[in-house]
């Protein structure tokens, strides 16, 4: 074996190794007397990208492409400007790997990838589903289309991509927990349960099953899911394992009416929480001073918006668990109204631009709206569309002044009925880990309650306010209060809001499915003995209850 061979195969056992430096060291080393050795230029240039060094990695490449356009290394360059975030770059290179081989199914994927990224959703789903034509098999497409249905909220199209992926693996326990969710979210209950138990059945020790599967199941002293939960051993569990363990032990232990064991859990849960938390109280605080004090000395700015919303935006704001969700639920069952949940769009963009007062308040508010509206106008082509994020009660004279045409409802509740509420619901987003402990639910309602009677008294023509007892004891009326408040006429199918099938991915996403219940909001009397702290907190912010 001649030496050349030989140092070829030092290369490539090096490469097998992942020992990278030596194969950049030699194949340099090597380069000098072959500079236009292919594969010597490929080793190199992978060991880059292993290293992630891609401006290195893409020289390398670069250097390939001037002695042979081949498509995989188009599709190497592409993912090589991915990474480093020049996402058009990378479109164009993975345009011409395909063009080279119109079957490359991988380009197709990754094409689609960075199509999301750069927010052409359309354009990704129709390369994710070209990538599944061109190799059936392949299952990473499959789990891609997925995502971005279920980022999008496209349901119906999410289920059929799930029964896919199960024909690969009808035990796959992953994709089955992500269906049996999708059916709750739509209100389809029994299919969801049906999932959990299937899942439990394949293992056992599936905790956010047990916890989704009791979640909504009235749980007696004899159910046997619940019994095989109650027998886990907790010690072999993660932390995030241990909350979900706990939160579905204390939801059944309310059932059965065993409080002591209940807020025993329930305790545990939230303690466990905190401890992982990184919400920060004092933050807040100053957030809410902040926000205050940038429109303290603010009247209404008159903006002469040039464009115009596809639909005037709803935001329905209040503390969560305040009845948000029903209201959002009745008045998306209007045919010009469109519900499309809590988004998230509002905070990401004043977060991005910061609190503190610009010099020029137009062309701020200008932005926030720019982006807002590049961000809705792709959900809905209906008259309104509902923004239902509740904590955008923080944002009410941003909205106002950047959206002069838009409607505000705030619903209020009885503060007890919201902080316990609050206290026993286990939220996803870490941003609402003001509930861990009775006395932080209690501070925290009092900073909202402070600040939504300063929205109040500056914006009080603006802002429709909702009592939720008042509501759910006169329903019709109160909703015909509402519509008029948007400019709308009353339509019967709102009487029958419960059968509305619309995605609900909130926690109340099995209340807003029920026909109303009054009285709702004295149940935390049950519990006075154990709340001593959230009553004693409220008492001392003067918050009547």
């Amino acid at each position: 074996m001649n030496s050349n061979n030989l140092d070829k195969k030092k290369i490539i056992n090096l490469y097998k190794e992942k020992n990278y430096q030596g194969v950049i060291k030699l194949g340099l080393k090597l380069l000098k007397k072959n500079p236009k050795d292919y594969q010597l230029i490929y080793s190199i240039g992978l060991s880059y990208i292993n290293l992630k060094n891609y401006f290195e990695a893409e020289k390398y490449f670069n250097r390939l492409l001037f002695i042979q356009k081949k498509p995989e290394i188009f599709f190497l360059q592409a993912n090589i400007h991915k990474q480093l975030e020049k996402y058009d770059t990378a479109i164009t290179y993975f345009e011409e790997a395909i063009k080279l081989n119109p079957n490359f199914f991988e380009a197709y994927n990754n094409l689609g990838n960075t199509k999301k990224r750069i927010g052409k959703i359309d354009d990704a789903i129709s390369c994710f589903k070209k990538a599944i034509q061109l190799n059936e098999n392949n299952i990473q497409s499959y789990f891609n289309l997925a995502n971005i249905y279920k980022d999008n909220k496209n349901f119906e199209e999410l289920i059929e991509t799930y029964e896919k992926i199960l024909n690969f693996d009808q035990n796959d326990v992953k994709t089955l927990y992500n269906l049996g969710s999708v059916y709750l979210f739509i209100g389809d209950i029994p299919k969801g349960k049906n999932l959990f138990e299937k899942i439990i059945k394949i293992n056992k020790n599936h905790i956010p099953s047990y916890r989704n599967y009791i979640s909504v199941t009235k749980i007696k002293k004899n159910n046997e899911i619940f019994k095989k939960l109650e027998a886990l051993n907790v010690d072999f569990l993660q932390d995030d394992e241990k909350i979900l363990f706990y939160d579905a032990l204390s939801k059944g232990y309310f059932d059965q009416e065993n409080n002591e064991l209940a807020f025993k859990h329930l305790e545990k849960s939230n303690s466990l929480k905190k401890k992982n938390s990184k919400f920060s109280f004092e933050k807040t605080e100053i957030q809410f001073k902040q926000i205050k004090t940038f429109f303290e000395n603010i009247e209404n700015i008159d903006i002469n918006f040039k464009d115009k919303l596809k639909s005037r935006p709803i935001f329905i704001i209040g503390m969560p668990r305040s009845g948000t969700s029903l209201i959002e639920q009745i008045l998306s069952s209007h045919s010009k109204i469109y519900g499309a949940g809590e988004l998230d769009f509002l905070p990401k963009i004043i977060d991005k631009l910061g609190i503190k007062k610009p010099k020029n308040l137009e062309s701020y508010f200008t932005k926030i709206r720019d982006l807002y509206i590049d961000q809705i106008n792709r959900i809905s082509d209906k008259n309104y569309i509902i923004d239902k994020l509740p904590v955008n009660f923080r944002w009410v004279g941003f909205i106002i002044n950047a959206f002069p045409e838009a409607k505000i409802i705030h619903v209020e509740r009885n503060p007890m009925a919201v902080c316990w509420s609050n206290y026993k619901t286990s939220f996803v987003d870490s941003g609402m880990d003001f509930n861990l402990s009775q006395k932080d639910i209690a501070k925290y309602y009092s900073l909202y309650f402070d600040l939504m009677n300063f929205w109040r008294i500056k914006y009080a023509k603006n802002i429709l306010n909702i009592n939720y007892e008042n509501f759910v004891n006169d329903f019709e009326n109160n909703s015909k209060e509402i519509l008029n408040f948007l400019d709308l006429n009353w339509e019967d199918q709102i009487k029958n809001y419960d059968k509305n099938m619309r995605p609900v991915t909130t926690a109340s996403f099995q209340q807003v499915r029920e026909v109303i219940k009054k009285n709702t909001s004295l149940a935390w009397k049950k519990y006075t003995n154990y709340l001593t702290p959230m009553q004693e907190t409220l008492n001392r912010m003067k918050i009547k209850f």
